[in-house]
């Protein structure tokens, strides 16, 4: 019966995502939310899932089922992956949009590359086959090759595109895209380039974009980020040649020149502080200076999701008449239930973790016959949405670092685990067997957890590292070198090959004040990555020696 009913089950994923803009002055509001199921098959189907999203206030299609009129969404399409052998490939069939650029990094500009989609948006009727997309990677070395494209059978159009990524060791990271889409007969070229050491992190894009049939006029993009500690400084100059079309500003973006042979800028410089950001920003292009305008200055305040601007002119064009203060407010819902589980409750008792944290119920017992123990390093060649059983050492308590979270390892890596269920009083150095389906969630890879078992108690083992990078992600690794630079929750570390972001959360109670710049330390934490900088989380006070 258990067989059975999973054999038929599949996992719901549910998000919503908004952006709520206020106008302050007059009381008038935009609301843009959009909503996305993943609906993930059983094994051994697990690698093909549907995918559906809708944006909710925009008008809908129908179709009729069995007499009943139902909303046709604006994509839906069937997603799968496979990886083998250093290779990861993608295929999606229907409704569907591929999205590729390097150049999208400030203020949702894009130049060149594409978002190509496989059907015609402004006609939601009737129900079509929609196209195809995908993508191939590989791996070699300091380097990882990546073709694709997409083929709308709807439109009888095609993009393509290529990805060199270049690990430059000390000199960085470098992305080289090429992209080509008939629909508007559109060529680009993208590069981007990542570098990190005592200066900080700086990311640098440009690219030009033309139409095909004018590739002497094309249209140029130059842009860089700085962060170093809590600074950030942010700049961007864009030059639109013949066609217009070679960019796309973010929705609202009230600066767009939207006319040939024009030119934007956009800076920001912001501060950090442990609770909140602080920025002050300017724009300016070619329309405004035509009209003997002032530029567009002002403060923005961030404080998690909310976002407070305040302007001297209009700070979104999606809004009637002049704005000059906004309150923006980007809102986030996710949800997941596994079928999978919900039905093996009605016919196996639900495993408990015991205050004595021992003893192995029959549910554990039949899900590890049917679940092997794979190992940590694994778990990242495997598709997003896999059911996996692994066995590790709990690094971190439950909920310091972020809420139900914690960490554990093997001898291979480290991974993150989450989930409300997660037991309260496991103990570093707990060794578990841990059941769940993994998920990627602001690009770090984690298991949702289902079941959490004890089996004994193992020994905590540091990985010894004098950098850190995506090989050393969610795992405890020890790192000396010299403090180059001190804050309130951050300390610099240079060492022998690299610069290293230390972190130290409020939870954790750690106290720096008597480190000085200079010294020479040893750190014990657990690597993780935010926005796209890795950086060393550390537990305790211990955790700092020198």
């Amino acid at each position: 019966m258990l067989f059975f009913s999973s054999l038929y089950a599949f996992k719901l994923d549910f998000s919503l995502t908004g952006y709520l803009t206020y106008d302050i002055n007059n009381g008038t509001y935009d609301n843009f939310p959009m909503v996305y199921w993943t609906i993930t098959l059983p094994e051994p189907l697990s690698n093909f899932s549907l995918k559906l999203t809708d944006y909710i206030t925009y008008t809908h299609g129908t179709f009729d089922v069995f007499g009943y009129n139902l909303i046709l969404p604006r994509y839906y399409f069937i997603d799968s992956r496979f990886d083998w052998a250093g290779w990861r490939t993608t295929f999606q069939l229907g409704r569907l949009r591929l999205t590729r650029s390097l150049t999208q990094n400030y203020e949702s500009v894009r130049l060149g590359g594409f978002k190509f989609d496989t059907y015609d948006t402004k006609n939601q009727s009737p129900l079509t086959v929609g196209g195809i997309a995908g993508y191939t990677s590989y791996k070699s070395g300091n380097y990882t090759y990546e073709i694709g494209g997409a083929y709308s059978i709807d439109l009888n159009k095609f993009a393509l595109y290529g990805v060199l990524t270049m690990n430059l060791e000390q000199l960085g990271t470098g992305k080289l895209g090429v992209y080509y889409e008939n629909r508007y007969e559109n060529a680009s070229i993208n590069y981007s380039h990542q570098m990190k050491g005592d200066y900080g992190q700086i990311n640098v894009w440009t690219g030009l974009a033309a139409v095909q049939s004018n590739l002497l006029e094309p249209s140029f993009i130059l842009g860089a980020t700085w962060k170093n500690g809590p600074w950030n400084i942010n700049g961007q100059f864009l030059y639109i040649g013949a066609n217009k079309y070679d960019v796309e500003f973010g929705s609202g973006e009230p600066s767009e020149p939207n006319s040939s042979y024009s030119w934007n800028f956009m800076s920001e410089i912001g501060y950090d502080f442990s609770q909140f950001y602080l920025g002050a920003f300017l724009k300016y292009n070619s329309r405004w200076l035509a009209n003997e305008w002032l530029p567009l200055y002002g403060l923005k305040l961030k404080i998690a999701d909310l976002t407070l601007s305040f302007g001297n002119g209009d700070l979104s064009s999606s809004l009637l008449d002049v704005q000059n203060v906004l309150l923006q407010l980007t809102y986030n819902y996710k949800a997941s239930v596994d079928f999978v589980s919900v039905l093996s409750s009605f016919f196996v008792q639900p495993t408990t973790f015991s205050s004595s944290r021992s003893t192995t119920t029959e549910q554990t017992k039949q899900t590890q016959s049917t679940q092997t123990s794979v190992k940590i390093k694994d778990l990242y060649k495997m598709p997003e949405g896999s059911k996996v059983t692994v066995t590790g050492v709990v690094l971190s308590p439950v909920g310091l670092l972020s809420s139900s979270t914690t960490y554990i390892n093997d001898e291979t890596g480290g991974i993150m685990l989450y989930g409300k269920s997660l037991p309260t009083d496991l103990k570093v150095g707990d060794t578990v067997s841990v059941s769940g389906s993994t998920k990627i969630y602001n690009g770090i890879l984690e298991i949702i957890v289902d079941s959490v078992t004890r089996i004994g108690s193992g020994k905590v083992t540091p990985k010894y590292t004098d950098s850190v990078n995506e090989e050393f992600l969610s795992d405890l690794v020890s790192i000396t070198g010299t403090v180059k630079n001190i804050s309130k929750d951050t300390i610099i570390v240079e060492t022998k090959k690299d610069t290293v972001k230390v972190y130290i959360k409020s939870a954790t109670g750690i106290s720096i004040s008597n480190l000085e710049v200079g010294k020479t330390i040893e750190v014990l934490g657990i690597v993780s990555l935010f926005k796209n900088e890795y950086e060393v989380l550390l537990r305790f006070q211990s955790d700092i020696k020198y």
